[in-house]
């Protein structure tokens, strides 16, 4: 996609920022943004000296609350110790956006243990948080974890709202990618609740957004799902036609398709043979 830095790029924007002693220049928040930088293009002891360095430089209770909060992330996270900081910065004039970001990711470490309830109540915590902040980025994380538990809780209609909630956010946003991806979401939860129609619309909008970006794997998702519906309606040619589809924009970049596209049309062609 237009805009990526590549792995070489950013190397050389960490080195140009840390070298000849430019280290001590920098501050708290710009040390925490470098340090998922440093870790992606393997530069361990860069992140560790950045990490070095944000505690160093914080200014005030916040900036320690935002090194402690990623010093949790980066050893093990303690969901007692995440909460404290949530607790400490909920009351704190400046620190809604950091405990918005601590009960966040307390119901991430929930939410990986299975436990929905905890973690969709934490992540309303953040949601209210992130509603009173104007953080619309940080919503459309949170309601993506919350649509996550709710449809483990089988609260498909609550799933459903959540949902649509985040494809507005995403919508203000102009988050092409989120957009394509939560429509999907929202169309599964259509087809379990049985609404065919609307999971239709969703998923051939998702088809849309995903070709205007040549996103093949959005493509693939968006097919398959319009393949289901098709097969629900006992379609099998229109079911056939939307996997080929995506055989051919693989072809296009001279990719070959997943194989489970192929194996899952050769199905359908004895279907249709049956029928």
């Amino acid at each position: 996609m237009d805009g990526e830095v590549t792995t070489e790029q950013a190397r050389e924007l960490l080195d140009a920022l840390v070298e000849g002693g430019g280290m001590k220049h920098i501050d708290t928040p710009l040390a925490l943004r470098l340090i998922p930088l440093a870790d992606e293009v393997g530069r361990t002891d860069l992140a560790l000296d950045l990490m070095n360095r944000a505690e160093a430089a914080a200014a005030d209770d916040v900036e320690k609350g935002w090194v402690r909060l990623e010093q949790l992330r980066r050893d093990g996270s303690d969901i007692d110790t995440v909460l404290e900081i949530a607790t400490e910065m909920e009351i704190h004039e400046k620190g809604a956006r950091l405990a918005a970001a601590a009960l966040h990711h307390a119901a991430l470490l929930h939410h990986a243990k299975d436990s929905w309830e905890e973690a969709h109540a934490l992540v309303n915590r953040s949601l209210r948080l992130r509603q009173q902040t104007g953080d619309e980025e940080g919503r459309s994380y949170g309601l993506a974890v919350r649509a996550s538990c709710e449809r483990a809780m089988e609260l498909m209609t609550q799933a459903i709202e959540t949902q649509m909630e985040r494809l507005g956010v995403l919508e203000r946003l102009d988050d092409q990618e989120g957009i394509m991806e939560t429509l999907a979401d929202l169309a599964h939860l259509h087809a379990t609740v049985g609404e065919v129609d609307l999971a239709s619309d969703h998923l051939n909008r998702s088809l849309e957004l995903a070709k205007d970006m040549r996103d093949l794997s959005g493509q693939l998702v968006a097919a398959w799902g319009l393949a289901d519906v098709s097969e629900i309606a006992e379609d099998w040619s229109n079911a056939m036609l939307h996997l080929s589809d995506v055989v051919h924009a693989f072809m296009a970049v001279g990719l070959p398709a997943p194989e489970q596209v192929r194996e899952r049309i050769k199905a359908l062609t004895d279907l249709a043979d049956r029928a």
